[in-house]
């Protein structure tokens, strides 16, 4: 290995920094986006910080239940116990979800960055390139670690400081913890990244089993999502969760929290002030800080030495290309009509591209499961609230909510398309063969999976089969009116990628201004008719058809406001455009 040339690595930082500031200088800084990740981040710390507080203090509370004293198992009382078990879990999930953050970040700064062409053919050494990836990866996880690891100590602390002593070694470690956290997940994401990218070459051409493989990740996140919903609403409607937490389950907690290293030395070092002589925890500070540097270490040697083969496989695949070659088959348009032909293209685009088949194609197809969990669980709590049934302007909420985040994927309609949107557009085709066919394409999508949930809600009697109808016709309707919108405004602010692969990672605001609109668009038609179904039974009028009469002349009117707004003067931009660069 080289030695490490400091020079360089502070050149390939500023190098960084230059073309991140030179992206807000180009305009191309996507502020919509910015400002609901902040609100989305706020919304999701906030809600952690209300419901997990209450949480903290129903377990801490916890009796009867088994803790850990040496070896074995004794049957006592202890908060300080409780909230040791509390931040150990806590830190295994984030270590867990920053690690998996940190291979992915490796893998695109290594493997997939459009400048590794450019490095693959200058002199610079591997170390250096790898360490000043590496600075930069941690930069970012440093961010991440501050809000998480903030979030959850104060959270902590604020509900347990009446029964527990922390001192202030916890607040201590907390700024220390801050900035070792990265330093972990990253050490041991660098050894599991070049894994990851031989996994993923592996399924690279093995579409069908990619979209199995994501779906079902993404139903299980939902699952586990359902879960926490339910606890939640547990935890609102006064049901008292102490007695969930058995003798079988704080037993098999305990064991758990146990093997959980190296998060467990991190939380040894918070908890050095609990009472340690009395529960055989944080008493190990010393064990903990030896234990966390030597994992350090060990990563660290280790990702050195398979940083020869990742930075020589990444190079050498920039220099002579991924080495694949174009599948024998026929012309695009050959014994096709154009318009279906450009539907299948579209088609084949997105399922042959795992970032969309991800947020389009797995999305809509977990959607009926997205709206099934939140229904159980916000039926009986809005009940509960407001002392009325709302169960078809709830589902009706839920169905628009989330068919707007599963039509997200038509905001690229365009832009995905890159520089062969010129070469269709050259072909003897109109420009309403070209766009309806990407109409059809997401309409397709969006009634499939709006009918899917529909028969869902239905079949497990969550709602009627007269209203999963009525659901299905205003969701689809309102699906064609995202559409609409999302693929002119598109077409409208169209900037096609400049990577080899041509998949959009900047979308100058247009995804982001669609998730809005959707939202707010769920959001004002789910209120109103809430409001007005509040309103009809506090003053005692079956005024229940109102809903449907409502809700679907909103629908009808909204689609046609959208239709006009998607082809007024459609022709005349199409036949004259030539935008689209980046």
């Amino acid at each position: 290995m080289k030695h490490l040339d400091t020079a360089l690595v502070r050149a390939l930082l500023k190098k960084q920094r230059i073309e991140s500031a030179y992206r807000f200088r180009r305009g191309k800084f996507d502020v919509m986006g910015f400002l609901l990740s902040l609100l989305l981040i706020a919304a999701i710390v906030a809600l952690f910080v209300v419901f997990f507080g209450k949480f903290v203090g129903i377990y801490t509370s916890v009796k009867g239940v088994f803790g850990v004293e040496g070896s074995e198992l004794t049957a006592m009382l202890h908060p300080e116990l409780r909230t040791y078990e509390l931040l150990t879990l806590l830190y295994a999930v984030v270590f867990i979800f920053m690690t998996v953050s940190a291979i992915t970040q490796i893998n695109r700064q290594i493997f997939d960055a459009d400048g590794a062409r450019l490095y693959s053919a200058m002199p610079i050494d591997a170390t250096s390139l790898y360490v000043a990836k590496t600075i930069a990866i941690y930069l970012s996880q440093l961010a991440v670690s501050v809000v998480v690891v903030l979030t959850v100590n104060l959270t902590v602390a604020l509900n347990v400081y009446e029964l527990v002593d922390l001192g202030w070694q916890f607040w201590l470690v907390t700024a220390a913890t801050c900035l070792l956290l990265p330093l972990l997940t990253i050490a041991v994401g660098s050894i599991l990244a070049l894994p990851f990218h031989w996994f993923k070459q592996l399924l690279k051409d093995q579409f069908a089993v990619n979209f199995l493989l994501v779906t079902a990740l993404t139903g299980v996140a939902f699952w586990i999502y359902s879960i926490v919903l339910n606890a939640v609403q547990q935890m609102l409607l006064g049901d008292d969760l102490k007695y969930f937490f058995d003798e079988v389950k704080m037993t098999a907690i305990v064991k758990t929290v146990s093997c959980l290293y190296p998060v467990k030395w991190m939380v040894d070092l918070l908890a050095a002030n609990i009472h340690p002589a009395e529960l055989g925890i944080g008493h190990n500070a010393l064990i903990a800080g030896l234990g966390i540097a030597a994992v350090l270490v060990v990563c660290v040697v280790l990702s050195l030495v398979m940083l020869r083969f990742t930075l020589q496989s990444a190079l050498q695949s920039h220099n002579v290309g991924s080495g694949s070659l174009a599948k024998k088959g026929g012309n695009l348009l050959s014994g096709k009509q154009g318009f279906w032909a450009l539907v299948k293209k579209d088609f084949l685009l997105i399922f042959r591209t795992p970032a969309y088949m991800f947020s389009y194609l797995s999305v809509a197809v977990v959607m009926p499961l997205m709206v099934y969990f939140c229904m159980t669980v916000g039926s009986s709590l809005i009940e509960s609230l407001i002392g009325l049934k709302a169960d078809l302007e709830l589902a009706l909420f839920l169905t628009l909510l989330f068919g707007a985040l599963t039509n997200i994927f038509c905001a690229t309609n365009v832009s995905r398309d890159g520089e062969m949107f010129y070469i269709v557009k050259a072909f003897p085709l109109s420009y309403k063969t070209v766009f309806f066919s990407k109409i059809l394409l997401c309409m397709l999508v969006t009634a499939v999976s709006q009918l899917a949930s529909a028969i869902v809600l239905s079949v497990t009697g969550l709602v009627s089969w007269y209203v999963g109808a009525f659901l299905f016709f205003v969701g689809t309707v309102f699906g064609f009116v995202n559409i609409c919108v999302a693929t002119r405004y598109d077409f409208n602010h169209a900037r096609f990628s400049t990577e080899e692969d041509g998949e959009i990672t900047e979308s100058n605001g247009v995804v982001s201004t669609i998730i809005v609109f959707g939202m707010l668009t769920a959001f004002i038609v789910g209120g109103i008719l809430l409001v007005l179904r509040v309103v009809t039974e506090l003053k005692q009028l079956s005024l229940g058809w109102l809903t449907y009469l409502l809700g679907g002349f909103i629908a009808v009117v909204s689609a046609g406001f959208a239709y006009f707004y998607f082809v007024g003067k459609l022709d005349e931009k199409y036949y004259r455009f030539e935008g689209g660069e980046i």
